[in-house]
């Protein structure tokens, strides 16, 4: 059976399997701490498992490891795949479990804080400290906490409109521009996407990843709200202010108004835009390559600022961690170092839809790629990328509560797509919030 097949095998053993372990509590007396184990100058003979949410043949991961395999032949990698949703449950279940399995995993950077004080991630600031020069600060510091380093930066991010060039000039509307001081205003983008759609557009304006924090957090930060914390560790819920209150509404109506669709979830829109009957969409840099490869005319644009506020956009993305009961930690220092560090990332190089690498060579070859400088629509994203990335970007809010943060957030987000009052849906979620972090005063 080829190395392939049983990586296939395994992504599908981890959704189906993983899934009915019992979550457990605190990860408990850790046995990283900086452990007693270095980079090895020479590979190892030693087989690890990764976990992570790419889907293996779709989003490239078998050719990732691949590549690695072929330059670091004795060591085994065994990908399994796990739905975002469900990430945090399989990683509880697992690492608690303390049988060192998996090696390696996926750390959605916000999550470090939580991860880190949980016991669930093995300090790597001994052996990766000194080696992070040639990654962006922002992506080191989103993987760090309290001082250490948690993880290892492979991505940032930041968001782009995009918008359907056919449909738009059916409506008869002018494109929104990547003139800073031209940006388009939500509420103008709220009426255009209402225009196109009553033009034939299918839909209005998707969302790339909606009702989830990090696509929705600047809406109320541009309408002058918070972050959505405060306080000593950012444990302080703040959800209920004007600006989220506001922030929320003009979300509800998105849906109420038929602008935007309810029912098409994250791992859907893409595919949704593509098809090209979508006149508007926020949605990360990596959507890029695969509009370059599609028939779509298509434009970029910048992100939309709330009228009257500050441009807003999110950053941050993923890291890769280290179990801190692997068996094999020397093999998995090997194959991050590989992914985050090495050359222009292997992680980066690898994938046909990569997001934005945070490896600063890698970042370089990134927005100089076809994608990018083939055709004027990717040069205006890049253009986009460039300037969202330096001087918009704000970070989702860092504290070791954000695991429940972001579940409680994101159902009270789903409630108000799904018609409940805004103002109760998010005092709900603010006492909620209250009670969860009750654990860390």
């Amino acid at each position: 059976m080829s190395a392939r097949t049983m990586r296939t095998i395994g992504a599908l053993a981890a959704g189906a399997l993983l899934l009915s372990g019992c979550g457990g509590g605190d990860g408990g007396d850790a046995a990283g701490a900086g452990g007693d184990w270095t980079i090895p100058s020479s590979d190892p003979e030693a087989s690890i498992t990764v976990v992570g949410h790419l889907d293996p043949v779709a989003e490239d991961m078998d050719d990732v490891v691949a590549a690695f395999e072929e330059e670091h032949p004795s060591i085994d990698v065994t990908y399994q795949q796990v739905p975002f949703d469900d990430l945090n449950s399989v990683l509880d279940s697992r690492i608690t479990s303390k049988s060192g399995d998996p090696d390696v995993f996926w750390v959605d950077q916000p999550r470090v804080s939580a991860l880190a004080t949980r016991g669930y991630l093995e300090d790597l600031t001994d052996q990766f400290g000194d080696l992070t020069d040639g990654l962006q600060e922002a992506t080191v510091e989103n993987s760090s906490y309290d001082g250490k380093l948690w993880s290892l930066p492979i991505a940032n991010s930041t968001q782009i409109l995009y918008y359907n060039k056919t449909l738009l000039e059916q409506a008869g509307l002018t494109p929104p521009s990547t003139d800073p001081d031209e940006r388009i205003t939500w509420q103008q983008l709220k009426e255009d996407a209402a225009a196109a759609k009553a033009a034939g557009a299918t839909y209005g304006l998707l969302f790339g990843q909606p009702n989830r924090y990090y696509q929705l957090e600047p809406l109320p930060v541009s309408a002058g709200g918070g972050i959505g914390a405060e306080g000593d560790g950012n444990l302080t819920p703040a959800v209920v202010d004007e600006g989220w209150v506001d922030a929320m509404t003009y979300y509800g109506s998105l849906y109420a108004d038929g602008v935007s669709p309810r029912g098409i979830t994250a791992e859907q829109t893409d595919a949704t835009f593509l098809e090209g009957g979508t006149a508007y969409m926020v949605q990360g840099n990596w959507l890029v390559p695969q509009l370059a490869d599609s028939d779509v005319d298509w434009g970029a644009a910048l992100n939309p600022v709330w009228e009257g506020g500050e441009p807003v956009t999110p950053n941050g993305s993923w890291s890769v961690g280290m179990n801190p009961f692997s068996q094999n930690k020397e093999a998995a220092a090997v194959f991050m170092k590989w992914l985050a560090i090495d050359g222009e990332s292997g992680y980066a190089t690898n994938r046909s839809f990569s997001e934005l690498p945070a490896n600063t060579a890698g970042l370089e070859s990134y927005l100089t790629s076809d994608a990018f400088t083939g055709s004027e629509a990717g040069q205006q994203a890049a253009e986009v990328v460039e300037l969202e990335s330096t001087t918009t970007g704000v970070g989702r809010v860092a504290t070791v509560g954000y695991v429940e943060f972001e579940d409680i957030m994101g159902r009270a987000f789903s409630d108000i797509a799904n018609g409940s009052d805004p103002a109760a849906a998010l005092e709900s979620a603010q006492s909620q919030l209250e009670t969860a972090w009750a654990q860390y005063q």
